[in-house]
């Protein structure tokens, strides 16, 4: 099956995708062409039904082979991606929605030589009301690693995020909150933010795409760290 997405990935690919050329601002100045990266996509009907089969390329990954295939689509009431990174594996992710608005998440891994299944993680999540306030509600355990996390977040309006999530692993926890910003300057440039208040850690970034032609600048300053200028170039074809 591997051998034939792989085929029809090569056929589709002058048909529909997009090429990104990205450049850092170091000590140096900006040294253009820094990384390049490429998708290409096309849709199609594998077994039937409707999919996506897609090719990724990533120079800084590997610079003679494409960095991942994947093929994702929809099977009756559920949803699917398969991720091929290497010949050993494959991962998939599926979910399903319930009658209550619960969304069923599962990931893991598949070998394409002897068809060995091996779940990773589980997850559910829904959003709820409580006292006339919307909140997203997750919940993830990691079966390798035996971590559980329940993340709450919300939206307090103006641009204002927050999010509050409890780890439990080995029989310790934690308990982590975050707040973000996100707003549009004008036409084209955005700026956002986000603070953990308990360490005092956060970031806030800057993009820009009505400067320059068929490029996005973005600027980033993590709090307390030195601040990154990257442009990048998309064509699309």
């Amino acid at each position: 099956m591997l051998s034939k997405l792989l085929i029809a990935l090569s056929a589709a690919a002058v048909s529909a995708g997009s090429i990104e050329m990205m450049s850092n601002l170091g000590s140096s100045g900006l040294e253009l062409a820094d990384n390049f990266k490429g998708k290409w996509s096309q849709a199609v009907k594998l077994f039937g039904a409707s999919s996506t089969l897609s090719a990724e390329y990533d120079r800084s990954q590997s610079k003679d082979a494409l960095s991942e295939v994947s093929a994702a689509g929809k099977s009756g009431a559920v949803d699917y991606k398969l991720t091929l990174k290497s010949k050993e594996s494959a991962d998939f992710e599926v979910s399903t929605a319930t009658t209550d608005g619960t969304t069923l998440g599962a990931e893991g891994s598949v070998s394409p030589m002897s068809s060995k299944l091996s779940l990773s993680k589980v997850s559910a999540a829904r959003s709820v009301n409580l006292r006339e306030q919307d909140y997203d509600l997750e919940l993830a355990h990691d079966l390798t690693s035996s971590k559980s996390e329940l993340k709450l977040s919300t939206n307090l309006g103006s641009g204002v995020k927050a999010s509050g999530t409890i780890t439990t692993q080995g029989g310790a926890s934690s308990t982590a909150y975050e707040v973000g910003y996100d707003t549009t300057l004008t036409e084209g440039r955005t700026l956002s933010a986000t603070l953990n208040p308990a360490d005092g850690t956060g970031e806030v970034e800057y993009e820009d795409s009505a400067s320059l032609e068929a490029a996005t600048i973005t600027a980033t300053l993590p709090l307390g760290g030195s601040p990154k200028l990257r442009v990048k170039r998309g064509f699309s074809f």
